[in-house]
């Protein structure tokens, strides 16, 4: 098993790298050479607010985990949002209109059905649904000190066998099968813990998976009213393609990237206030996203929720409009970069 230790995203990047190029294994996975450890990899990183990538060579699509954040968050799995921000996730649909697997409808929608969840807006629990977020609350809420603040993505009603109770074909199969949430014994700080049961070093890993779980770590500590601590990653396969070769070997020569970590002020308190300004954020990206005329720029008073909305708003209507100004001005840099 391998085991490693950083501050931030872009030190893991690099180390990782390295560790791939070292030690990994080649095999044909889909008739694509794959390069993948051997063993099980596990990590720490020491402070989650450092989630940005600001390495150019990796060429980062930092407006995608903030959609895909938002997406997550109120509950969703339809392709028409998602797609907007990266259009070939239409690869991974199994029919073009929503992402099987996708976290949304696993965090606030999970059933005990076994038809596959399609939920394209954000609406109230039902009967029948567990809201996870609300049980993480609740958990924390009982005892500060839980063992039991576990989010389930691995859905085997929906994930095993198909209604002929065949082997599931599928194009999506949750990557990340649970996340848990835990406090340090020895402070007031919350920790993260994710299990994966295959994790690609580009497209997963450091494209959202560490910026949409550290995220969410970060709004979790706030509603919870504890500090952020560390994030832990487990990844029992993890590897990268044959197409990233030539992007492994550059970021792998990189010597001491430096960390980027924001920390913005949050307003809510609770997550029915955090729902709130989902509920207005979500409303707001789809006035974007479907290019209202005359749209007018909003503030929401809240530092993180700004930001989110900041970065969505320069990627569908910067064009158009004057630009905002941005509290990080790392990502401001990257975003002309990136357009240049």
């Amino acid at each position: 098993m391998y085991t490693a230790e950083f501050e931030g995203i872009n030190t893991f990047l690099v180390e990782s790298c390295k560790l791939l190029k070292k030690e990994a294994v080649v095999r044909l996975t889909r008739g694509e050479k794959c390069y993948e450890l051997p063993e099980p990899y596990m990590f720490k990183i020491t402070n989650p607010y450092a989630r940005e990538i600001t390495i150019p060579a990796r060429r980062w699509n930092h407006y995608l985990p903030y959609a895909e954040s938002l997406w997550m968050a109120s509950g969703r799995n339809d392709m028409a949002f998602v797609r907007h921000y990266l259009a070939n996730l239409d690869d991974y649909s199994d029919n073009g209109e929503t992402m099987r697997g996708g976290y949304g409808p696993r965090f606030r929608h999970y059933n005990g059905l076994s038809y596959d969840y399609d939920v394209r807006y954000l609406y109230a629990e039902r009967t029948y649904e567990v809201d996870q977020f609300r049980y993480i609350i609740e958990c924390f809420k009982q005892d500060i000190n839980t063992r039991r603040g576990i989010i389930t993505i691995g859905d085997p009603l929906k994930d095993c066998f198909d209604n002929q109770h065949r082997l599931k074909q599928t194009k999506d199969v949750p990557c990340t099968r649970m996340l848990q949430f835990i406090k340090q014994s020895d402070s007031n700080r919350l920790n993260l813990i994710a299990n994966m049961r295959s994790n690609d070093l580009i497209f997963g890993a450091s494209a959202v998976n560490i910026f949409n779980y550290t995220f969410l770590l970060e709004y979790f500590a706030k509603i919870l009213n504890l500090e952020v601590g560390e994030y832990i990653h487990i990844a029992n396969n993890f590897h990268y393609y044959e197409r990233h070769v030539e992007m492994v070997n550059t970021i792998s020569n990189i010597t001491s990237p430096p960390e980027n970590p924001i920390i913005r002020e949050k307003s809510f308190t609770s997550l029915a206030e955090f729902d709130l300004l989902i509920k207005r954020l979500t409303e707001e990206e789809k006035k974007m996203r479907n290019g209202i005329t005359g749209y007018n720029v909003i503030e929401f008073n809240d530092e993180f929720f700004d930001n989110w909305y900041q970065n969505l708003y320069k990627f569908n209507l910067n064009k158009k409009r004057p630009s905002l100004s941005y509290y990080n001005s790392i990502l401001k840099m990257a975003v002309l970069f990136i357009q240049s």
